[in-house]
């Protein structure tokens, strides 16, 4: 720890007198916060700490940057993890004329772009061996993640531990680490956790970092349960977590006050409290119980309980049969086909409103339960195995869930919306990050028709009701699956190139053969900016629907109203920028709204628009002067503003900024290399960035902060890069 960390300690020490008592709980120190995450004791940590004041005796009597006390200890940590089944790597560095190292070590297994990262440091001051400050943090680390190879633990996020040279000389190593990521790397970092000085002599609180991270209540829950008092603190301070901080990655972790042999000779093993070494390595344990497993959520940072973990969807077979005259009830059967990413014990579904009446797995039945909002827990007889395709059935009727169920006028519904939908009307694993292919079968009274995405199947009347049936073939992010029931006019014609386009006119709507006659040359046009039509259909579904705007629902969007060409230009556009290829998460519906918003403007430009002249410098001359038209980034709005304004208004005029930079061989081609590299998958912004990069041979990362991350006009070289 740095001697910056003794200037908060009189603060802290003053603060502590206004901290509330806790109660002492029954669980002992080093008791589990649940029954299923493990716990050690002292001797699971003490021949760590013994090695490393052996290392320091037989050195010199220290550990310190350089030396060969240092690298010692890390190639004794290295043994015992690469032992456990660790992917070890060391990384070199120079500082003060030194070589420095540190140790990164994966856990296989888990989704990397969801990445929990803990480290701690492993260095001394040259002036003592550094037991308390950072012997107890390094050997807590490394019992946790010996813990996490003994148990096998499965995870849904992906587990990194690292062990940090020089970070008494100023956060050397951990700054070296973090300023050789990529800003695509960085991003995969949920959070990283920073112990340091972990086991002084009863300690009066512990010091708990806290920048809102989930981990912060995991730490504060453990140490109430334990009678123990927190301190928390943001993220300054002199520590590794600092070096995270800086380059925007979440961050937290603990630490115990200054010891009376800080930086000194006698911070040796006889300085340590053998209890608060052992809660502290518990705590951390407890801590990587509680992130690395999460099935209920893929941890989308706007909203972490979207979808379900621990399984990929292949199919999704919907059957609901649906009465207007009970316009608020649905009666649902729909089986999951999907993989089991690791052993499953049990497995989430969301789903919002009804009563489940049963569900089964692989045929055979299964319990269920309900836990907050909208997720359902299916409890199979046997557990799956990672690998397994398994198949989840559930019936449920009863009243829908709200979210995404529109009524339509003169009865009927149409269900879409975003960011959700799908639970309202099927359980799914509903985030955009897993895409499925998608079959429907929908059963109505005579007179009515349902219509879906993709292809219709055979329709089929017995005892006064029609059942339709619509398939999907290209795999779809659950939010843009659709039903609409209604009384429809069908109108169905060919273009040239076999492909059916269906359209379907709701209630109330005109069928208008003009907007109909678009579709072929827009799908030209666009296919020639973005390479071919990315399914096998296309159409409209025409529907006069309470608070429904038009929404990009695959291969058939639906409108409000009516279509004509400034929608159709859009939703088209999105068949192959947010279908074809969906977000990883909701930070980046940049990469769906501003490319699909200015695919307005394409448009006017193939016939006959001079975008230079008028959109462009119509848009940053009327804006120049108000804060508000730029003030919300494009990339990471933030929760809630993920489809925000600007998406649609700055975002365009940004992609179109975009375009005068590079030229229009680069952006274009771009386009179409976006499209060709992720067809049928999920992507990023800053993976647009990079790309974009590579493609124009340009450096463009002042231009993107300026525009995709900046909340004021960008400097004048950024919007007319060419000249006025």
């Amino acid at each position: 720890m740095r001697s910056p960390l003794r200037r908060l300690l009189p603060v802290l020490l003053s603060a502590a007198v206004v901290l509330t008592g806790v109660a002492p709980a029954t669980a002992q120190p080093g008791a589990t916060a649940a029954a299923s995450v493990p716990a050690v004791s002292y001797a699971d940590v003490l021949p760590h700490l013994q090695a490393f004041q052996r290392i320091a005796e037989g050195n010199g009597g220290n550990r310190a940057h350089g030396t060969r006390g240092f690298k010692e200890s890390l190639d004794y940590v290295k043994a015992r993890l690469d032992l456990a089944g660790f992917r070890t790597t060391v990384q070199k560095f120079r500082h003060d004329g030194k070589d420095g190292f540190n140790l990164i070590a994966d856990w296989p297994g888990g989704d990397e772009s969801r990445t929990v990262f803990l480290g701690a440091h492993l260095d001394s001051v040259p002036e003592g061996p550094g037991l308390n400050d950072n012997g107890s943090g390094s050997a807590a680390l490394l019992t946790t993640a010996l813990t996490v190879a003994r148990n096998k633990l499965p995870t849904d996020r992906h587990l990194r531990f690292a062990w940090w040279g020089a970070e008494e000389s100023g956060l050397v190593g951990s700054r070296h680490y973090v300023g050789g990521l990529t800003p695509v790397q960085r991003e995969k970092i949920e959070v990283y956790l920073n112990f340091d000085m972990v086991a002084t002599p009863k300690p009066q609180f512990f010091i708990v970092i806290d920048t809102g991270t989930p981990a912060t209540p995991l730490f504060q829950k453990y140490f109430k349960d334990r009678g123990k008092e927190t301190f928390e603190v943001g993220a300054g301070g002199g520590s590794d977590h600092t070096a995270f901080h800086e380059k925007g990655v979440p961050t937290g972790g603990f630490m115990t006050p200054l010891d009376d042999c800080y930086h000194k000779a006698c911070d040796t093993l006889a300085n340590l409290d053998p209890e608060v070494q052992t809660m502290s390595t518990n705590a951390m344990i407890t801590a990587v119980w509680g992130l690395a497993q999460d099935p209920a959520g893929v941890g989308d940072p706007y909203y972490p309980k979207d979808g379900n973990s621990g399984y990929q969807v292949e199919h999704y077979d919907v059957n609901i049969d649906y009465n207007p005259a009970k316009p608020d009830e649905l009666t649902g059967d729909t089986t999951v086909t999907a993989i089991a990413q690791r052993d499953l014990d049990l497995f989430h579904l969301d789903l919002n409103g009804f009563t489940v009446d049963s569900t089964t797995v692989d045929g055979a039945q299964a319990a269920n339960r309900r836990e907050a909002e909208h997720e359902l827990v299916i409890t199979p007889k046997q557990r799956i195995r990672k690998g397994g395709k398994f198949k989840v059935r559930v019936r449920y009727s009863g009243k829908h869930g709200t979210e995404g169920w529109k009524p339509i006028q003169g009865g009927g519904f149409s269900a879409s919306g975003e960011p959700h939908s799908a639970a309202s009307w099927y359980p799914a694993n509903d985030h955009p990050s897993d895409k499925a292919t998608f079959s429907l079968t929908a059963t109505v009274p005579d007179g009515w028709t349902a219509v879906g995405n993709g292809k219709p199947g055979q329709t089929s009347k017995a005892g006064g009701r029609s059942t339709f049936r619509w398939h999907e073939d290209q795999p779809m992010a659950t939010y843009l699956s659709t039903v609409a029931v209604d009384k429809f006019t069908l109108r169905t014609s060919t273009l040239k190139d076999g492909k059916p386009a269906i359209y379907a006119w709701g209630s109330g709507t005109t069928p208008e053969p003009e907007s109909e006659a678009l579709m072929q040359p827009m799908l030209d046009y666009f296919s020639s900016l973005f390479g071919p039509y990315p399914f096998s259909s296309t159409g409209g579904i025409i529907v006069n629907a309470s608070g429904l705007g038009a929404l990009e629902t695959q291969s058939r969007p639906t409108y409000s109203g009516g279509m004509w060409d400034a929608s159709m230009a859009h939703e088209l556009t999105h068949q192959w920028f947010g279908n074809a290829v969906s977000v990883a998460d909701w930070r980046n519906a940049c990469l769906n709204e501003c490319v699909a918003q200015y695919a307005n403007q394409l448009w006017e430009e193939r016939n006959g628009a001079d975008l230079d002249k008028g959109f462009y410098r119509g848009m940053i001359e009327e804006n120049r002067t108000k804060p508000e038209f730029w003030n919300v980034p494009l990339y990471d709005p933030g929760p809630g503003k993920e489809l925000d304004p600007a998406l649609y208004s700055k975002g365009s005029v940004m992609m179109h900024a975009l375009r005068r930079t590079v030229g229009d061989q680069a952006f274009f081609g771009l386009l179409k290399r976006w499209i060709r590299e992720h067809n049928g998958g999920n992507a990023t912004w800053l993976q647009f960035e990079a790309l974009a990069q590579q493609v124009s041979g340009k450096d463009l990362r002042g231009f993107f902060d300026a525009w995709a991350r900046g909340k004021v006009i960008p400097a004048e070289k950024y919007l007319y890069p060419n000249g006025k």
